[in-house]
């Protein structure tokens, strides 16, 4: 037991560093965040921040990153509850206050101070701070930032950026409240707030003056409104015409891509009701992909060995026992599966089911299988993309999917634009042409071939036996070899059903020896021992930028 306990704690360790924010991620929301920044008369302004957390699981406290100016610095962290201080531990710019606990609302007082916050000028004492910048990894529901003076200033004036624009109101005694609401994680919100410079008579003052520079920012940040606002109207004019005649256009292309697909599917069913086996236009495995399943079963790697029978590339001995007569195929998914059964599992002239069994219990062998499986899988579908059963239209998916490219900067415009409704229709909008893009209809032969395969294995699961007695040696060959490969489970209880009762009869004279459980069971059983699984992990970086290199933002832990 002794021994095991370091592994462990090996294993343990592993996990928390290749996945880190999984192992600590929180669930949590910041419902409201109340800053209220004293400013004092020597230039240090006294900060005290309460944050409500509402957690939904087990937690261990919150974090607040203050990143300082430069030429300030954070001084005196400290965290409480209630009035009880907490243990707080510093990690750079970041501050982990621990308090514990368990799906509950916690509302946690920070108090800090910023040393040399304030800039005095000849006309003016100047706070200028970010209380978060882009860094900020959480959503504020609710914050408000009050900027007090050391004592009642009669000239104060403020202005605020990004998220703070718009947002300030002056008090009675000079201080200044910004109500910024809802604030979205990695958003900047700085705060400039002008008093009067004779409030703080020990701080040097530098020369020239602050408030003209003040008011040409507010006159620059108005006029910016102003112009945004007017480009705002104009794109909601805009937008309101182009994207209701987008979704128009897509639903007019949707609606006739629909009703041509309907006529084409129409026009190419059979004529007649007679059991009949539809013409060899396509291998059977080819044929299988294409009108039963885009993945390729072990039970079609069974019908194509069968295909090999009837074409006579390969002679059957036995229901186990398969010995190759000739090499020269029509199809190079042929070629890969004899070279696979005959030359890698059997002797080069002989192949029988035990020696699959054999190969695929050997770990050494499984690379080798799954390589020419897979090499066979990508000839078949080759082979149908050779055909075109699929309509390309490169002119109209080039257009539509142009479209759509242009509804997604529309998308981004409209957003930046503040106008989230158009921006929500034109993403949606512009991801249906994306997916349009990809229109590629069946061609008439591709549902004629459908559509023929569909009623031979609709009518074999009730054929009568005259009508299977009719059909010519190849016919009855392909058709089972067919019904075969449709069926995704060995034991299919048709399947088996039909091979009980026409085998015998169908295939006695042709050398075949069908046992359907058995040949498709042999490549189950490949596949399953030699199946195997890959995984990736990543990581992505972090940045930020508040005025004078400042910021910071909220977190839990």
């Amino acid at each position: 037991m002794q021994r095991k306990k370091p592994f462990i704690c090996f294993l343990m360790l592993l996990v928390f560093m290749l996945f880190p924010l999984q192992a600590l991620a929180v669930e949590y929301s910041i419902a409201e965040v109340v800053i209220d920044a004293q400013v004092n008369t020597d230039g240090a302004v006294s900060v005290v921040e309460f944050h409500t957390y509402e957690f939904e699981d087990d937690f261990n406290g919150i974090t607040r990153e203050i990143v300082p100016k430069e030429g300030s610095s954070i001084q005196k962290f400290s965290g409480y509850e209630n009035g009880q201080e907490l243990e707080v531990e510093r990690e750079g710019d970041l501050y982990k206050v621990f308090r514990s606990g368990d799906d509950e609302t916690v509302t946690i007082e920070l108090r800090y101070e910023i040393q040399d916050a304030v800039d005095k000028f000849e006309d003016g004492a100047e706070f200028y701070w970010p209380f978060f910048d882009e860094r900020n990894e959480s959503d504020y529901g609710q914050m408000t930032i009050m900027v007090n003076p050391p004592a009642s200033s009669e000239e104060t004036d403020f202005v605020g950026y990004d998220e703070a624009y718009g947002t300030g109101s002056l008090q009675e005694d000079g201080a200044v409240r910004f109500d910024l609401d809802r604030v979205p994680e990695g958003s900047n919100g700085d705060v400039r707030v002008l008093f009067d410079a004779q409030l703080f008579p020990a701080l040097p003052q530098q020369d020239g003056s602050i408030r003209g520079e003040l008011a040409d920012e507010k006159e620059r940040l108005e006029d910016e409104a102003i112009a945004f606002a007017a480009r705002r109207d104009t794109s909601s004019l805009v937008g309101n015409g182009l994207i209701p005649a987008a979704g128009a256009l897509l639903l007019a292309l949707t609606t006739w891509a629909w009703n041509r697909a309907r006529r084409t599917k129409q026009q190419a069913k059979p004529g007649t009701g007679a059991f009949f086996v539809p013409k060899q236009k396509m291998s059977i495995p080819a044929t299988l992909y294409f009108t039963k399943s885009s993945i390729l079963t072990p039970a079609v790697t069974a019908a194509a060995l069968m295909e090999l029978v009837r074409k006579k590339n390969v002679e059957q001995l036995s229901e186990e026992h398969f010995r190759l007569i000739d090499r020269h195929v029509d199809y190079a998914h042929e070629a890969t599966l004899i070279d696979l059964l005959f030359d890698k599992v059997g002797d080069g002239e002989t192949f029988e089911t035990k020696n699959l069994e054999t190969y695929t219990k050997n770990e050494l062998n499984h690379s080798s299988y799954n390589e020419s499986i897979t090499a066979w899988q990508q000839d078949v579908v080759e082979e149908v993309k050779q055909h075109e059963l699929y309509g390309k239209h490169p002119l109209l998916r080039w257009t539509v999917g142009l479209i759509g490219l242009a509804l997604f900067a529309a998308s981004i415009f409209f957003g930046v634009m503040d106008l989230l409704p158009l921006m929500f229709f034109s993403l949606l909008i512009g991801i249906g042409f994306v997916a349009f893009c990809f229109y590629s209809p069946i061609t008439r032969d591709g549902h004629e071939i459908r559509e023929e395969w569909k009623l031979l294995r609709t009518a074999m699961e009730n054929l009568d036996a005259s009508d299977w007695e009719n059909l010519t040696q190849d016919e009855k060959m392909r058709a089972y070899a067919y019904v075969l490969g449709a069926d995704e489970k060995s034991a299919n209880p048709k399947t088996q059903s039909f091979t009980n009762a026409y085998s015998d009869s169908a295939f006695a004279d042709f050398g075949i020896f069908y046992n359907p459980v058995l040949l498709t069971g042999i490549f189950i059983a490949a596949n399953s021992s030699t199946d195997a699984s890959a995984s990736g992990t990543g990581s992505m970086p972090a940045g930020g930028g508040g005025v004078g290199g400042g910021g910071g933002g909220s977190g839990a832990f």
